[in-house]
């Protein structure tokens, strides 16, 4: 069924002036140009760069980080490591942990002291060596390091499994020894403060990795992190729920929290609602931030050729082996994200527990606030000595300079707009919001706003509303991607809306425009259509 551009209550027609004057501009934005994110505190100077040199590339790649982010060259070590993608309990201890300990002590970067520990088994206390004062806070490790350590105790109990990331061990190393079985409490896990701020355990580190499935893919990840810090970082957060219940509500709460929360913060949310991943060739764009689960290799949108992350995007597709074959361009996740664009991905390399994965609420709310990736990654994991693993710049901060610090050209300009529209307008109530982005969109003649009004009013469940909001668009869009991807969002829209015959007539309407039917986006279209009774 067509709906009118006027039949929503803040679809008016309103008079177009061709542009916003500076001084309306100027008023849509002063409070999103005016926050003021967390303190920049600099890490480079505590950072150490570990790397393979009987892997190829290892090195230069290490040198190119090093050089790109003004990290000392006394300050990247090279450890000759297995080949491969894992390593045993004693590879680690005789080829990582110990060199790296005692090249900390050596180099004056740690200094020891001693403290009491209780003995878990025992009872009693005994003396054990610790780190009383650290200059360095930051490891980054580089593609050819190991990532996974191998299980060396047979049939172990719940909990008390031994197998760990590389990662998440040497987050450990400047701390008293502890039982290797089982996860360790992180005892940054949600303290509200930089880790610079964090003074309670000084021997405690920041560990972040620079792999992914070739060395070409590394260096993009770094350059990319730097162009977002210096241009900041715009676009839409996919959400994708798994409608799980039960032992896994928790994940799905996370996933709820952060939509919220980057509703709150005026990022354009788009949230998938079926139980299954998204459909391949599913129109994403600008895609800046990924989160979802459950399926154990990439599939889906997000795995189709056409779909790539804006850049700078950080992802996740929580899973109990995301990450247990990150070399890899076509297995598990965080490899396949990483091909497909993203700056970051994280994952886990062995089967975790769901309670001691990354809270994706947490990371979020911190790298909005300002933290670094490897900050917000290790602030929101409640354990350490466990499975996790974070593959990113670990210094990079995508609102290093507040959210909205610039404006951006094109579509980077409609993200700022809403964002500054946004943060006139908080609260719960969104229709206020809805009026000024409608009037803002209809003045500027940007329908690219109509479609982000109508993903707000979607994610609050207002789908009809929605619906609206995408014919207005339609009303105006000109190309015919624009024109698809509003066509396939209102079907969906009909489909939950159980309106079955709208969405097979909106659809039917995208096949039979001779400029929509051969963009990628038709091939999803085609599908649901042919789904549809």
């Amino acid at each position: 069924m067509a709906v009118s551009r006027n039949s929503s209550l803040w679809l008016g027609s309103v008079r177009r002036t061709g542009m916003l004057s500076l001084t309306l501009l100027a008023f849509f934005l002063s409070p999103l140009l005016a926050q003021d994110p967390a303190p920049a505190l600099d890490l480079s100077g505590e950072t150490v760069v570990v790397y393979n040199p009987d892997f190829a590339q290892s090195r230069e790649l290490a040198e190119y980080y090093a050089q790109k982010r003004g990290i000392a060259a006394d300050h990247l070590i090279g450890l000759e490591c297995p080949m491969t993608d894992s390593m045993t309990r004693q590879q680690y201890n005789e080829l990582l942990r110990k060199p790296l300990f005692e090249a900390f002590v050596r180099r004056g970067w740690w200094r020891l002291g001693q403290q009491e520990l209780k003995d878990p088994a025992t009872g009693k206390s005994m003396p054990a060596m610790t780190v009383a004062e650290s200059a360095v806070r930051v490891v980054v490790l580089m593609r050819g390091v190991p990532f996974q350590i191998q299980r060396d105790a047979q049939n172990p109990k719940n909990t008390q499994e031994d197998e760990a990331s590389v990662d998440s061990e040497l987050a450990l190393l400047g701390l008293p020894r502890q039982p290797i079985a089982g996860a360790l409490r992180n005892p940054y896990f949600k303290q509200d403060m930089r880790f610079q701020m964090f003074q309670g355990t000084p021997g405690l580190l920041l560990v972040g990795r620079l792999d992914g499935p070739d060395a070409d893919t590394v260096k993009r990840m770094i350059d990319d992190a730097l162009t977002a810090e210096q241009q900041g970082l715009r676009g839409r957060a996919v959400i994708d729920l798994a409608q799980k219940t039960g032992a896994y509500q928790e994940g799905e709460d996370w996933l709820n929290r952060s939509a919220i929360l980057f509703r709150q913060k005026g990022i354009p949310v788009y949230v998938d609602k079926a139980e299954a991943v998204l459909p391949d060739h599913w129109p994403l764009p600008d895609t800046a931030f990924y989160f979802g689960w459950y399926t154990t290799n990439a599939s889906g949108a997000i795995a189709s050729p056409s779909f790539k992350f804006q850049t700078g995007a950080i992802a996740c597709h929580l899973h109990s082996f995301s990450g247990a074959a990150l070399r890899a361009p076509d297995r598990h996740w965080v490899g396949p994200l990483l091909r497909q664009g993203a700056a970051a991905a994280l994952g886990n390399v062995f089967e975790p527990y769901l309670s001691l994965t990354v809270h994706f609420d947490v990371l979020n709310q911190r790298l909005l606030e300002g933290y670094t990736l490897a900050e917000a990654a290790w602030n929101a994991t409640p354990v350490l000595s466990w499975m996790n693993v974070v593959c990113g710049d670990p210094l990079y901060r995508p609102y290093a300079r507040g959210a909205g610090s610039s404006m951006g050209d094109g579509r980077d300009r409609d993200y700022a707009l809403y964002q500054g529209t946004s943060t006139r307008h908080p609260g719960e109530d969104s229709r206020e919001l809805k009026q000024a982005l409608t009037t803002l969109a209809e003045t500027r003649s940007k329908p690219h706003l109509l479609e982000l009004t109508a993903l707000l009013s979607a994610s609050e469940g207002k789908n009809t509303e929605a619906i609206d909001l995408l014919e207005h668009a339609l009303s105006l869009y000109v190309i015919a991607s624009d024109k698809a991807r509003a066509h396939l969002y209102q079907a969906r829209l009909y489909l939950d809306e159980n309106r079955p015959a709208e969405a097979k007539a909106t659809l039917q309407k995208m096949l039979d425009d001779s400029n929509q039917k051969d963009v990628p986006a038709s091939q999803a279209a085609r599908l649901i259509h042919s789904q549809i009774p």
